[in-house]
């Protein structure tokens, strides 16, 4: 941090034993403490004597807080609760406005948290696990019914067994298909997997300060976190980062059994988009829950972070490469998780599965459509005729003489 903060800031570190296990973990800037300033009381300790020395938009960077109900939660811990504990120091209509703030951002993280984690407990028990108990008793049916006690194929069985439509229609057994819906559902999870981080990071990385006076600076237009007390950043890990990421992996985790357990092939694109639903209930929450005024105020607060004092081309051309580095890691690492899960993880149906390949690919052939090519206007009439033809006249007299009977 810049100015005469910087050295009070790294006194307290070195005599901070949980601010050197940070930095060790978290990087050279990754933590740091503001010295207690004294808080304008006249003004009920909304702003400090030296907030713009401590951190200042033209010495740090601007870090975005999501806009949805984690972000709502944020402003609350920093901006509503610390003017509730100074009731007696601040205006009447002031305290009231933070009550109402508060209480909105509470019920709207509370509702989002049960909402999902109500849900994904639902969508397990009551279309996940049903999906999945049906697709393994069809393939242990079609073990039992096409196999012998040796466990070898029997091709005679193959053509009169009852059930190979319903067989075929589960996605497992066509690897590219179902590897590919798979790697979208893991790339729509990632998304929300790295922002989590990102946030996480974020929080880790704000400074700490003693007083909740220090935690905002405002500007005309912007709010700025600028620093956390332990407390505060003990409660927003423990309501915001670590459920919004945990939420997140449940999720890619939960989405991967029901895309393995699929009954249609249909079936795999309309799941996803409906897993994906419950990744939008904090923001449908946000968007529908609070008024507008709330929200304008939780689009309109930021982290302010430190910057690095020396910034030059070396030092821009080593950012880029680690954000590529970090790219690359997230790409290898969604990869291997698709084809460990895939192959050895799923605990849906055997490996086995991908051995009808052959056979589901007759079935599946014989229902392909028996007319292709151009547009019916651009091939004509006799063309439709060929695949559509009316009744010969023998049908129209036999379809006549059955009416006539049935009267």
């Amino acid at each position: 941090m810049p100015g005469g903060s910087s050295s009070a800031a790294g006194g307290s570190r070195s005599a901070s034993i949980p601010g050197l296990v940070l930095n060790y973990i978290l990087g050279r800037n990754g933590y740091s403490v503001i010295e207690s300033a004294e808080v304008d009381e006249e003004n009920g300790g909304d702003d400090i004597d030296s907030g713009d020395e401590l951190l200042s938009e033209e010495s740090s960077k601007r870090v975005d807080i999501p806009e949805d109900a984690y972000g709502a939660a944020i402003l609350a811990f920093v901006r509503d609760v610390p003017l509730l504990c100074r009731r007696s120091k601040i205006a009447e209509d002031v305290y009231e406005l933070a009550v109402w703030s508060c209480a909105f951002a509470v019920v709207l993280l509370v509702s989002n948290l049960v909402l999902q984690c109500s849900i994904l407990m639902y969508v397990y028990h009551y279309v996940v696990a049903l999906d999945i108990a049906h697709v393994q008793l069809r393939y242990r049916d079609f073990r039992r019914h096409v196999f012998d006690p040796a466990g070898a194929f029997q091709d005679n069985l193959w053509p009169d067994y009852a059930h190979r439509d319903e067989l075929c229609q589960i996605a497992m057994w066509n690897r590219p298909f179902y590897y590919s819906v798979l790697f979208c559902w893991s790339l729509v999870m990632i998304i929300e997997i790295k922002k989590s981080e990102e946030l996480i990071r974020h929080i880790w990385k704000v400074p700490t300060c003693d007083e909740p006076s220090q935690m905002l600076i405002k500007t005309e237009k912007s709010q700025f976190v600028i620093a956390f007390t332990r407390w505060t950043r003990f409660c927003i890990m423990g309501t915001v980062g670590i459920p919004k990421i945990g939420i997140s992996i449940t999720l890619l985790w939960l989405g991967c059994e029901w895309l393995s357990a699929t009954i249609k092939f249909e079936s795999l694109v309309m799941n996803t988009v409906a897993m994906a639903f419950i990744v939008n209930i904090d923001e449908i929450l946000f968007e529908a829950v609070l008024p507008r005024a709330h929200r304008n105020d939780v689009e309109n607060i930021d982290f302010l972070m430190p910057k690095t004092t020396a910034v030059d081309e070396d030092y821009l051309l080593q950012k880029k490469r680690k954000s590529y580095r970090k790219s690359l890691f997230y790409m290898v690492l969604l990869v291997a998780f698709v084809l460990l899960y895939g192959e050895w993880v799923q605990d849906v149906l055997p490996e086995d599965i991908r051995f009808v390949r052959a056979k589901c690919q007759d079935v599946i052939a014989s229902d392909q459509p028996f007319c292709n090519g151009w547009t019916w206007y651009l091939r004509g009439k006799a063309s439709a005729l060929k695949c559509f033809p009316f009744p010969s006249p023998q049908d129209s007299d036999a379809t006549n003489f059955l009416a006539e009977q049935g009267r």
